[in-house]
């Protein structure tokens, strides 16, 4: 009865991690800047052969995977492009035409994400530099009233 209890055990435990393993990356505002922070400063060169763009687009999925709620359809959008982008044959002036259309509709999304990113991980995703985050604002003392003695 015991080896029974305890092999049971033993499996619940066993099918606990197993599904606790499957359950993927963290999508918080931590784990994003985290990754973002390993990602640096690669995720903000210039793209100049097809395999530096297949390279951003896996830094870029990497990101996605962690991206929470607030801006996943942003970055969802962002990756897209890329993944368009390492397809599309310069050859024909159509596809070229198809990515720049892209390239424009993505635009509102591109801003949403860097303010996002700006916001929260103190990073200006379109240089790969740290910034300063925002100062708090200061608290100020009011002076006591002043009083003049009654004539």
């Amino acid at each position: 009865m015991c080896t029974r209890r305890t092999t049971l055990w033993a499996a619940v435990l066993a099918l606990s991690l197993g599904l606790t393993a499957c359950g993927g990356p963290t999508r918080t505002g931590t784990s994003f800047c985290r990754q973002l922070a390993q990602e640096l400063p690669a995720i903000a060169q210039r793209m100049q052969t097809s395999k530096e763009v297949t390279q951003m687009v896996e830094r870029y999925q990497r990101l996605l995977e962690r991206s929470p709620l607030t801006i996943e359809k942003d970055m969802a959008v962002m990756t897209d492009l890329l993944r368009q982008a390492s397809k599309v044959n310069t050859n024909k002036p159509e596809e070229v035409q198809a990515l720049a259309d892209a390239s424009y509709a993505a635009n509102q999304s591109a801003l949403n994400v860097r303010d996002w990113v700006k916001s929260t991980c103190a990073v200006d995703i379109s240089s790969g530099l740290n910034i300063e985050p925002p100062r708090v604002a200061t608290t100020t003392t009011v002076p006591a009233p002043t009083t003049t003695p009654a004539p």
